[in-house]
Order: C-alpha cells, then structure tokens, then sequence
C-alpha cells in the first residue's frame, strides 16, 4: 500500500468514525431532551388537571354573580374569581419556561443555569400559591354560602372554628404533598441536564 492510498482510508475512516459520533450524540440528546421532558410531564398534568378544575369553577362564579346581593360577596367573588383565572395561567407559563430549555442548542453549563434560574421562579411562584390557596379557601366561603341559601353558616362560631381550620389543614398538606412531588421531578429533571457532556 502506498504512503497516499494510507492516508485517503485513514481519512475515509476517521471521517465514517466521526459521523458515528455525532449520530450518537445527537441520538443521546434526543433521548435526553425525551426523557427531561417525560420528567417535566409529572408536573404538567396536575397543573392541568388543576387549570381545568379552576376554570371550571370561576365560569360557575361568573354565571352566578348576579345572583349574589351582598356587596362584600361580590367582591370577593371578583377577587377569587380573578385568581382563579389568572394563577393557573401564570403557573403554566412558569413550567413552560422550563419546559422550553433547548438541550441541543445550548451548552451544558448554560442549559444548567438558565433551569435553576426558572426553577428558582418555579417555587417562589408555588409558594406563592399555596399562600393564596389558603386566603382563597376562607374567602371563598361567604359567596358560596350565599349561592347555595346558607348564608347563616358563616356566622355559626362552629364554622370558623372547625370547619375553616381543617380545610386550611387539608389545604397546607395537599400542598406538601405536590411539592414534594414536584420537587423529585424537578431534581430528575435537573440531573438530566446535569449529565449532559
């Protein structure tokens, strides 16, 4: 073999063998943005679920407004009524951010701080939430109290004392219990990225 025809087949060679490489890499970045966006999923479909369920409960708000005749009641109604239109938005829209990360286009250690970054916005934004979920469970009560003909309700000491703090119970742990779940698809999520080289 000559000296020329060596290094046209090791070229030939180390071409074939780089093609294989970026087949692979690109195979491994799409099984990684897969695989982030599967994690990312867990998340999605509570948010959903829970977009729906609002939505569904601001509409009955809204078709029973008119009927409400106390004028505290009414604004409440508009005040929870807007929350519940406009957080399940604002969180959808937070974890679209995160969902949105470009793991082929960006470097590993940009792709790692542009998702702590939304990750950050995320929780302080869930957090705030969950805040608000317990001022939207006691104000909602004197508007549905007097949609459904119970008006005196709200005025039984039994009401504020037993039944108000088990629902703010029930509200704090459902809340634990998303964000921890939220937090292990988070924490998958961000090892995912992590790994990337």
């Amino acid at each position: 073999m000559e000296l020329d025809e060596m290094k046209s087949l090791w070229g030939s060679l180390s071409d074939a063998t780089e093609r294989k490489e970026k087949i692979k890499k690109e195979e491994l970045m799409k099984l990684t943005k897969r695989n982030y966006q599967r994690k990312l999923g867990k998340i999605y479909l509570p948010e959903i679920l829970g977009t729906v369920i609002t939505f569904l409960y601001a509409g009955f708000f809204i078709s029973q407004f008119d009927k409400l005749e106390f004028k505290v009641n009414q604004i409440l109604t508009i005040f929870n009524t807007s929350a519940m239109i406009l957080l399940p938005i604002i969180s959808l829209i937070s974890l679209n951010r995160l969902n949105r990360l470009d793991i082929s286009e960006n470097s590993p250690m940009e792709l790692v701080a542009k998702f702590k970054k939304d990750k950050v916005f995320f929780w302080k934004f869930q957090r705030m939430n969950m805040l608000l979920s317990g001022f939207f469970a006691i104000s909602i009560l004197p508007p549905l109290a007097e949609l459904v003909g119970k008006r005196d309700l709200i005025l039984e000491p039994q009401f504020w004392m037993v039944y108000v703090p088990v629902g703010l119970i029930c509200v704090y742990f459902f809340s634990k219990i998303t964000f921890r779940k939220y937090e292990k698809s988070l924490e998958e999520a961000e090892q995912l990225i992590e790994g990337i080289d």
